[in-house]
């Protein structure tokens, strides 16, 4: 007998039941089946769905029986069937829908409830006939039904509704205004083009522009390059946006033949305007080899940007006057002459190079090109040169970006060593290498336990925590990221040390799971004060919502007010983190916490976590403060974070609105008024 996993074989199971219910209910008779159109509610069973849809499939092998059946689905469009029974019906006249369905199509695209549904089956019946209603429509709809019937008429690329989308263009409504404009992209007309180079008001300027893009492609495509070229040239005028500008640029050479397109290339490349030398830069590696070489001729008056382009794509040719030229550049060329020649050699994968990178870090305004160019040799070569100047304290910090990013493992145990250093511009950045490089192993993890009980308490273990914190998030299953400390602090009886308990506890709060729980909560109320706060410690640092209720208790009810300051601040933290229950839910927490603040720096803490919690009601709580001389400042940046979020600040436009003119009249920061200013906008 064949073996099937569970899995598979629950599977197995529910085809075959499926493929039961379909034969059965084909054996039903078809008026039935149709039938059950009429009263079908979302979450009911499919299957009369699924075999009318088929019989739709199979009928429709003519025009004659495609339109009996879009004539047999349109005698179902009626009142008296529900709203989910209508939609199944418009979603198959999309298919097969004729003229003859478009009457009682249009009735129901002027009810707002099947609106959207009618009008997606008039988008996709073929014939004048369909779009008479939607031209209609433009007429006497209005707000989100109006943006349908634009966006459904451009679909179409319907010409004659070109006139009536350019007067929409001028709507107060913005989202109509938008739409209209987006859809006059959709056509070449001289109408159509004429009013998309009237100049706008600036909210309305990046979608005038990707509309003219586009009829500016239209135009291309179809063979008339002059006019595609007039609007190209148009488009890239130095005042438009970057984006706008190169997809002007790069239509501007699709516009000319090949052997155009490559003059266009040089001269673009040795050009002032830094687009040009973008678009320019993308084109070298096509040019034929008889043209690149005339550039690197003229390489000498290329400015230093271009150059360094320029020497990176010839590397690939490394004949010998580019030898010849990179070895000029490294003896006598400027600092950043310099660094470009041995990106070059970098890219060649010359290691000669490394020491020269390795001295051209002292050069300040090349440190970051030339830790790019270290990383892209092997660890092997560059690792044992660069744990050379560790002790060098110009170098260490950039020596270390490309040790950790390179994972030298052979430079861990000299980084251990300078990690118990008592200076802080040392051990911070090495412990901090330690953490991107170790891994949560059995090699790794003691050397990193052994360094956090040689540090001393305070910032200094805290780093020794946060880089082993990061190693152990390196286990992909959360639950277990302790498990490997642990069997490296217990003794050889299983059990932990009363001091290795007080030492550790908060460090593994921090990657909590269920061993760490059955440690620290019967701690808790340990008669040892010591123990005691390690164990709320670890609670505070848990990492998710676990024990919010336990973290709630000791905010509220211990005697200690530091105790229950910790508690309420990892409180806050944790109930705000990601998360599946209502918003409202985590409102009430917040604002529950704030009642308990006892200082202003915890009530700034709720409020600057209000920001993960999106409605309106947040909003309105935190604009409650901005009278609060202590926390207005605090609420005028979650505000302005909020409002950056378009699906709660659009809908609410006229709650929202006063909120954030009181937040622009009352912020000090200057970039959160100007993010007050944009979202107001509608940016």
């Amino acid at each position: 007998m064949t073996k099937y996993s569970l899995p598979l074989l629950l599977a197995l199971l529910f085809l075959n039941g499926f493929s039961f219910r379909v034969h059965a209910a084909e054996n039903d008779t078809a008026g039935e089946t149709w039938n059950a159109i009429k009263t079908y509610q979302f979450g009911d069973e499919l299957t009369p769905l699924i075999l009318v849809e088929r019989e739709i499939r199979q009928m429709c092998v003519s025009p004659d029986s495609g339109a009996k059946m879009a004539a047999k689905l349109a005698s179902f469009l009626n009142d008296e069937i529900t709203y989910a029974g209508r939609q199944f019906v418009c979603l198959q006249l999309r298919f097969v829908g004729t003229a003859a369905e478009v009457p009682i199509l249009a009735k129901y695209l002027n009810r707002p409830e099947d609106a959207d549904n009618a009008r997606m089956a008039l988008q996709n019946i073929a014939g004048e006939e369909a779009l008479v209603p939607l031209r209609k429509a433009l007429e006497t709809f209005q707000g989100r039904a109006l943006t349908g019937v634009i966006e459904s008429l451009a679909a179409r690329k319907d010409a004659v509704s070109v006139p009536a989308l350019i007067t929409l263009c001028d709507s107060e409504d913005q989202a109509v205004a938008l739409a209209a404009l987006a859809a006059l992209g959709a056509f070449d007309e001289k109408e159509s083009l004429e009013a998309l180079m009237k100049s706008r008001e600036a909210v309305l300027e990046a979608t005038r522009l990707d509309s003219l893009l586009r009829v500016g492609h239209l135009y291309l495509n179809s063979g008339n390059t002059a006019k595609a070229k007039e609007i190209f040239e148009m488009l890239s005028d130095s005042e438009n946006p970057v984006i706008i500008r190169q997809a002007a640029l790069e239509g501007t050479l699709q516009a000319f033949p090949e052997q155009e397109q490559n003059v266009l290339v040089d001269q673009w490349f040795f050009d002032d305007d830094t687009v040009k030398n973008v678009i320019a830069a993308s084109r070298l590696k096509q040019l034929p080899a008889t043209q690149f070489d005339e550039l690197f001729d003229k390489m000498a008056d290329m400015n230093p940007r271009a150059k360094a382009v320029f020497m990176e794509i010839a590397a690939e040719r490394q004949n010998e006057k580019f030898m010849a030229e990179l070895r000029k550049s490294l003896e006598t060329g400027s600092a950043a002459e310099r660094v470009n020649a041995l990106r070059t050699l970098g890219l060649m994968g010359d290691p000669e190079a490394i020491p020269m990178l390795i001295e051209m870090l002292k050069v300040e305004s090349v440190q970051d090109e030339v830790v790019e160019v270290l990383k892209r040799f092997s660890k092997d070569a560059v690792g044992p040169l660069l744990l050379k100047v560790l002790d060098q304290t110009d170098l260490r910090t950039k020596a270390l970006d490309v040790l950790s990013d390179l994972k030298c493992y052979d430079a861990i145990d000299t980084l251990v060593v300078m990690a118990q250093s008592e200076d802080s511009v040392v051990y911070v950045p090495v412990i901090a290498a330690l953490g991107r490089i170790c891994d949560p192993d059995n090699s790794d993890i003691p050397r990193m336990l052994k360094l956090y009980f040689a540090s001393r308490p305070g910032l200094h273990r805290e780093n020794v925590e946060r880089a082993i914190v990061v190693i152990c998030e390196n286990i992909p299953d959360p639950a277990t990221r302790a498990d490997i400390l642990l069997r490296h602090l217990k003794k050889q009886d299983g059990e932990l040390a009363k001091d290795t308990l007080v030492t550790t506890l908060p460090l593994l709060g921090k990657l909590g799971n269920q061993q760490v729980a059955g440690l620290l909560f019967p701690l808790l109320t340990s008669e040892q004060p010591d123990l005691q706060q390690s164990a709320i410690r670890a609670l505070c640092n848990w990492p998710n919502a676990d024990y919010r209720d336990e973290l709630w208790g000791i905010a509220t009810k211990n005697p200690s007010p530091q105790y229950s300051q910790w508690a309420l601040r990892a409180y806050i933290r944790v109930v705000t983190l990601r998360n599946d229950r209502p918003e409202a839910e985590t409102l009430a927490m917040l604002q529950n916490a704030m009642k308990q603040a006892r200082n202003n720096s915890d009530r700034r803490l709720c409020l600057s976590r209000a920001v993960t919690v999106r409605t309106m009601e947040a909003v309105e709580w935190v604009a409650g403060y901005l009278d609060d001389p202590a926390l207005v400042q605090t609420a005028c940046e979650t505000l302005a974070e909020l409002a950056r979020h378009r699906f709660l600040r659009e809908p609410n436009k006229e709650r929202f609105d006063p909120i954030l003119i009181q937040v622009e009249k009352t912020a000090r920061d200057s970039q959160v008024i100007e993010s007050v200013k944009r979202s107001r906008l509608g940016m």
